[in-house]
């Protein structure tokens, strides 16, 4: 099998299985590993599961998956390089209460939400004002508008999957328009 096809199979797995994952798990580590194994593991899986190594020629949906998996990776290990946050996690696995950190699971629930509200994906003020404009030329069926408040919308949130996805559905719809009723503009002599 092709590499890049194993690791982005791994990656889509690994996406998949991210709210099910320990930290431990997450770095490759067994839960009473020695203080000075998180480092090393973290370095591997950073090396390994960096964004970098990933998106190029990758698809949208791709690119958020694998953004999603190395912000898992870093929350584990700013949490178990910590002793006491490292003791406090290993409470809270021994309860079951916890898989993923706090904020983590925050995060992914607000990700979650704009990809099933899309009037909240926007995370600033300034995008989101381009952003209900977007949605609002939507509705109204006006792709061209609903493109061009997307662009501007994503120059104040370039990583935002929620507007890329958009903006290709966007796109689309304004090329099927466009083959559908021709050019409006066009001037017909007569």
């Amino acid at each position: 099998m092709d590499a890049r096809l194993r690791s982005r199979i791994e990656i889509e797995t690994m996406h998949e299985l991210l709210p099910v994952l320990n930290y431990y798990r997450l770095l490759g580590l067994k839960n009473d590993c020695p203080q000075g194994d998180v480092d090393a593991a973290f370095r591997q899986e950073s090396r390994r599961l960096h964004p970098d190594r990933h998106l190029a020629g990758a698809p949208i949906e791709f690119r958020g998956k694998v953004n999603d998996v190395f912000k898992a990776v870093n929350d584990a290990y700013r949490v178990l390089r910590d002793p006491d946050q490292r003791a406090r996690y290993d409470q809270e696995l021994l309860q079951g209460e916890l898989k993923m950190a706090e904020e983590s699971r925050k995060a992914a629930e607000a990700d979650a939400a704009a990809r099933t509200d899309p009037s909240k994906a926007a995370r600033t003020p300034a995008a989101e004002k381009y952003w209900k404009l977007a949605l609002q030329c939507w509705q109204e069926k006006n792709y061209n508008g609903c493109v061009m408040q997307i662009k501007f919308a994503l120059g104040f949130e370039p990583d935002n999957e929620v507007f890329k996805e958009w903006l290709a559905k966007a796109t689309a719809a304004h090329e099927d328009f466009k083959k559908k009723n021709g050019n409006a503009y066009k001037i017909r002599i007569v």
